[in-house]
């Protein structure tokens, strides 16, 4: 009789949980999702069970909604797989009360933080070696004002949360003198809490990452890549066109960060060539399904299955990729690439060019053609409610507008002085 492997749970539906559940359902694993919002992956027919939930994917409401959900639907034993920064942090933190319904891929906040957390993950780095662009943490206002040797152009962003790419869809804001960094500062302030904001100076260069599989920070399997383009074009959300690439340089400082992070399982190391020095800086750390993880599939670097092996008890072998594929993500890398066409950073040419030769689709595959349909879906959804927001905000201001014109033109000790008023 042959026993069914144990089913994944995974949090979240987009094109990086997409790409997880088509490595595992191809291969007959149980595939089971989790959003407040369905997305592309929510539609693949790899997709067995879907749940919706209807608040934010963190807190003590969706950490309760995951616990009765196992042993409701009989998920217990099944490997709980977060693609999303916010519940990655959730299941870090819960991974005791967790780890008594599912299995687990997410290590333990106490060991997870120091990647999680970009202040500590950069004293890591310092540790270990690595360089990354000077960064300052103003925990006030006033902090900020009084910190020394900032470079302009400057960027603020959040240390470890994403609620400001949630709140303004953005995830740094740039400023180019001390005045429009105050302004960053107040705007981000406003969304994250002060002691969370870090001032990271502006570098210039290329995007490159190593994808890697680790076993207590010692990397069994890796390969690079160029993350070419992104959108938008100056501080992305995601990539957009990333190139599988070899670039040598790139896996010692990863390998002697990971190292010193005891990182366990998938991961990703964002760097950044620095056109002054030639050098790579460290830029992030997502030890979870990052953007292009389908592209290291197509390259021989499957790392949801090595992750899901893991969980089982199995070690992976060693992997050696090969190179030349390249990943698109054509809902965003059109509007990319209009946007670097605009700025004189490549010609229309150049971007169809770009286009040719072994391509991997970030959503797009014609044996599971429904999640393209899904996703143009959400992003049309998108564009609406953005609309309608707008819509809304210019009434609003028109408004107050007219309402302002109406009111009486003089008063005397906070009395109308139009005819109406007792006198």
């Amino acid at each position: 009789m042959t026993v069914a492997p144990p089913g994944v749970l995974l949090l979240g539906s987009d094109f990086k949980a997409l790409g997880v559940a088509r490595s595992l359902g191809r291969r007959g694993i149980p595939i089971a999702m989790v959003d407040n919002l369905p997305r592309s992956g929510w539609f693949s027919r790899y997709v067995a069970k879907r749940f919706r939930w209807t608040g934010p994917m963190y807190g003590t409401a969706f950490l309760d909604f995951l616990l009765d959900l196992g042993r409701r639907e009989s998920l217990e034993g099944w490997i709980l797989f977060p693609a999303q920064d916010e519940n990655l942090e959730l299941v870090a933190r819960n991974c005791d009360s967790l780890s008594g319904v599912y299995r687990l891929v997410t290590q333990p906040w106490d060991s997870l933080k120091w990647a999680h957390d970009k202040k500590l993950m950069h004293a890591i780095a310092d540790v270990a070696g690595v360089d990354h662009p000077r960064t300052w943490y103003p925990d006030s206002e006033n902090a900020l004002l009084e910190a020394t040797g900032i470079r302009f152009p400057a960027i603020v962003k959040p240390a470890m949360s994403i609620e400001m790419q949630y709140a303004i869809g953005r995830k740094a804001l740039q400023a180019a003198d001390l005045e429009e960094l105050v302004q960053a500062y107040r705007r981000a302030s406003a969304i994250v809490p002060p002691e969370h904001i870090m001032v990271q100076e502006v570098v210039i260069g290329p995007q490159c990452s190593v994808a890697a599989f680790c076993e207590e920070g010692i990397v069994l399997s890796a390969m690079t890549a160029r993350r070419t383009r992104q959108f938008p074009i100056d501080y992305g959300l995601s990539s957009s066109f990333v190139e599988a690439i070899e670039i040598r340089d790139l896996l010692d400082p990863a390998r002697r960060l990971l190292q010193r992070l005891g990182i366990t399982g998938m991961v990703e190391v964002e760097f950044i060539e620095d056109q002054r020095d030639g050098k790579p800086k460290l830029l992030d750390v997502n030890p979870r399904p990052f953007g292009w993880h389908a592209l290291c599939i197509a390259c021989g670097l499957d790392l949801p299955w090595m992750q899901y092996q893991y969980a089982l008890g199995r070690r992976p072998g060693r992997v050696h990729p090969r190179y030349g594929p390249r990943w698109v993500r054509i809902l965003t890398d059109v509007p990319a690439g209009v946007q670097r066409i605009r700025a004189g950073l490549m010609s229309p040419l150049e971007y169809l060019r770009s286009l040719r030769g072994e391509m991997m689709f970030s959503v797009l595959d014609l044996h599971d053609p429904l999640p393209a349909v899904g996703d143009l879906m959400v992003a049309v959804g998108r564009v609406l409610r953005a609309m309608a927001t707008r819509r809304w905000a210019r009434g609003q201001r028109l408004r107050e507008e007219a309402a302002r014109v109406s009111e009486p033109i003089g008063h005397v000790q906070g009395e109308s002085l139009s005819p109406a008023s007792p006198r």
